[in-house]
């Protein structure tokens, strides 16, 4: 109840109270205003005479006395009386005093020089503009500790992205993010030396059994090689024979292809790297097609422009040759019925374009897909490998490939290279 009355206290003034205090005859009463005012803040009230006697009172305490003195009352004015803060007002008969509960208002006096009061107004301005000064200065200095730690802390992350290892201070405010950074670099760190040995094992894998099935391959070869030319046997045997020889072949070009793409994914083929005309390159590889006896079914086509008969690239010419060589006989291979394969060397946009095209079945959508989508061996089919290392070979010369099925039938290969500086 006291708090209540506190906290609407200061909408009253004792002079409220004071002017509702009217004397009617010889007794003093007390109008409805004023003593809403009086319960509202007040405790206690009495009306003291010039003389310090009590001419009115209204609840007040038993311990306090019924007559004061000029020097008590001066006393009491602006202070305490015996522990209850009071407040004083004139009367037209004497003094109003009007008493807060014991405990309810603090009171304090002060006094200061005029001459410092005066200086106050001078002093004001320059007080609030240290303290912004210095609300700035602190800011700018925490400002900048925060800069700090977060620059420190992208530099740890631009080292993990390079996958190198991050240690980072843990003290300061970021720190907690700091520590968190570190674990997670370790933990990176040791997935990715985990991955290294994996991959390393793969390749030393797909590289043995290469070395392993080529011997006995080529053994296979000759041998079938030799029935096949041999006059003496049957027909039927010698033609049982040559298809043994070019399955072996078959199986000899898909190991190779296999060992290599492993190497070009994990950058361990050495590159012979020569400026490399396009044009020439092209022609021998469709010579050598058609010198080595391309059955009739199929028809090879070469199409360069004059500009392209210059075209010029930095790279290795037994790799680039690989690709075409793999374009066309990926045509052969998957259109038993025949096609037309054409061969095209263009310039586009300031980079050098060879395509391989077909008029055949043209490409498996599941094949299309993985083709577009895969960056490297896993998940892709085996009759798709020698395609992966046409892309593969031409990621190692800065280029793109392109595989797309053509609307009239068929699909086509686009080998994009930049050119020889």
């Amino acid at each position: 109840m006291t708090g209540a009355k506190q906290e609407n206290g200061n909408s009253y003034r004792v002079s409220v109270i004071a002017d509702g205090l009217v004397k009617e005859g010889e007794e003093y009463t007390l109008a409805d205003s004023a003593r809403q005012a009086m319960s509202a803040r007040y405790e206690w009230a009495m009306l003291l005479s010039d003389s310090g006697e009590i001419l009115w009172s209204l609840n007040l305490p038993p311990e306090l006395s019924r007559t004061y003195t000029v020097p008590e009352v001066a006393s009491f004015t602006r202070w305490y009386l015996q522990d209850y803060p009071v407040y004083v007002w004139r009367h037209q008969d004497g003094l109003l005093v009007a008493g807060c509960p014991k405990g309810s208002v603090w009171k304090m006096g002060m006094e200061l020089p005029q001459s410092i009061m005066d200086k106050t107004i001078f002093w004001i301005p320059i007080v609030l503009a240290a303290n912004g000064l210095a609300a700035v200065l602190l800011a700018l200095l925490l400002g900048l500790r925060l800069f700090r730690s977060m620059h420190t802390l992208v530099k740890g992350i631009e080292q993990m992205a390079a996958k190198q290892p991050v240690q980072l201070g843990t003290n300061g405010v970021l720190g907690d993010l700091a520590a968190a950074l570190n674990q997670t670099s370790r933990e990176l760190q040791r997935q990715e030396i985990a991955l290294q040995k994996r991959e390393q094992a793969r390749t030393s894998w797909i590289a043995g059994i290469s070395h392993d099935i080529r011997t006995p391959l080529s053994m296979v070869m000759g041998y079938a090689s030799q029935l096949e030319d041999n006059q003496e046997l049957p027909r039927p045997v010698r033609e049982q024979a040559g298809i043994v020889r070019q399955q072996s072949q078959r199986i000899k070009t898909l190991v190779n292809d296999l060992n290599l793409a492993s190497k070009l994914e994990y950058d361990m083929q050495p590159l012979h790297q020569e400026e490399v005309l396009l044009a020439p390159l092209l022609r021998q590889i469709a010579a050598d097609f058609l010198n080595g006896g391309l059955s009739r079914p199929y028809f090879l086509e070469l199409d360069m422009d004059e500009p392209a008969r210059q075209a010029k690239v930095l790279g290795d010419q037994e790799l680039l040759r690989r690709a075409v060589y793999n374009l066309i006989q990926n045509s052969i291979r998957h259109n038993p019925q025949g096609c037309i394969i054409c061969i095209a060397l263009h310039q586009e946009r300031s980079r050098w374009v060879i395509s391989v095209s077909d008029n055949g079945e043209g490409f498996d959508q599941e094949l299309l897909d993985r083709l577009r989508e895969e960056d490297s061996l896993t998940g892709m089919p085996s009759h798709g490998l020698g395609l992966t290392l046409v892309r593969q070979i031409a990621r190692v010369h800065e280029g793109t490939t392109e595989f797309e099925n053509l609307p009239e039938g068929g699909c086509q290969v686009v080998i994009n290279l930049p050119p020889a500086s």
